[in-house]
């Protein structure tokens, strides 16, 4: 995935426009002397958050697992 990439001088030139591609869900990076930065949705970051939130549950992943091997005949629907 390749993300448009700014140096802070042109990010902050193009603050507008950055904004605008984020909240079209894209990601871009900002270049500093110190480090880079990645700049998300609101949205998006909620969702890093839940996967993460899943991802810290053990009993998920099993869930998850035992999804995946039940024929599709077999498997409930969610309400």
């Amino acid at each position: 995935m390749s993300m448009p990439t700014y140096n802070i001088t042109n990010a902050r030139e193009n603050l507008y426009s950055i904004a605008e591609d984020v909240l079209n869900n894209e990601l871009v990076t900002i270049t500093t002397k110190n480090g880079n930065l990645v700049v998300m949705s609101e949205a998006d970051w909620e969702g890093v958050l839940e996967t993460l939130y899943l991802m810290s549950d053990p009993e998920f992943e099993e869930d998850v697992r035992e999804g995946l091997n039940t024929p599709m005949s077999e498997r409930e629907a969610w309400n």
